[in-house]
């Protein structure tokens, strides 16, 4: 996989004296298989940074890039986004085989897409049968397995996870985090991972970020920022966690 670096990233929305800033001179590094996670309350602006990356929101200023270039806007993209609600992520008209085969590269014989469409479906742990199957016939969590396939079939050098599990229960949650950590140790996955759940972060994040009013507040080796936080946000985020949320492979 890759490196993804934020140089100074800012976001605004609006113009003039209206504008909002929602995300504000950020500087973040994901390491080349990694897993950042970047942690934060509801409009915290987490989201629209993962949402600038893959061009979903212009930047005010600063650069995003991966391997020191920039990001193209253009073309076969270096970054994929997997969405926080699994039943507005998958195009209902068209089966799951085919919302997968979509996003491959060009140039990929049918034969050749059936067979990486069922490789990347038993990788999330789904049956390859089920590739001409409507998305409408899949629970939550069925639904987000593809779409992480759906992202992968990218062939991305950067994968970026948006509130994956927000919109599932805890259950459901814990099979989803647990794929995750496997991809991730398998593929050797560069990641952005974008939670409001420090637990969820705490599981599968190797470094965190923590941002408030669309700036990071703190930032380090997950052990270090969770363990003994120095912001007074960070600790905040922690005395909110009503008890320990433990997800066992």
């Amino acid at each position: 996989m890759s490196e993804l670096r934020f140089e100074n990233v800012s976001v605004r929305y609006g113009h003039g004296r209206t504008a909002m800033t929602a995300v504000d001179d950020v500087s973040l590094t994901v390491p080349d298989g990694e897993v950042l996670g970047v942690v934060g309350e509801s409009g915290s602006g987490k989201s629209t940074l993962a949402r600038a990356a893959v061009g979903l929101v212009p930047l005010h200023s600063g650069r995003i890039l991966v391997d020191g270039e920039p990001v193209p806007r253009r073309g076969q993209r270096p970054l994929q986004m997997v969405f926080q609600d699994p039943y507005s992520s998958l195009d209902p008209r068209m089966t799951i085989g085919a919302s997968i085969a979509e996003i491959m590269p060009s140039g990929m014989t049918r034969r050749a897409r059936a067979a990486e469409v069922a490789r990347l479906l038993e990788l999330v742990h789904l049956d390859p049968d089920k590739a001409d199957v409507f998305p409408a016939r899949f629970s939550g969590g069925q639904r987000q397995r593809v779409a992480i396939a759906r992202a992968l079939a990218g062939k991305p050098r950067v994968l970026i996870a948006d509130e994956i599990t927000s919109a599932l229960d805890v259950l459901i949650q814990g099979t989803i985090l647990n794929l995750i950590r496997e991809l991730q140790a398998e593929l050797g996955l560069s990641l952005l991972f974008i939670s409001h759940n420090l637990a969820v972060v705490r599981y599968v994040a190797s470094r965190v970020a923590v941002m408030h009013d669309g700036r990071v507040v703190e930032e380090g080796a997950s052990a270090d920022v969770l363990g003994d936080p120095q912001d007074p946000y960070t600790r905040e985020l922690l005395a909110a966690i009503p008890r320990p949320i433990r997800f066992t492979p």
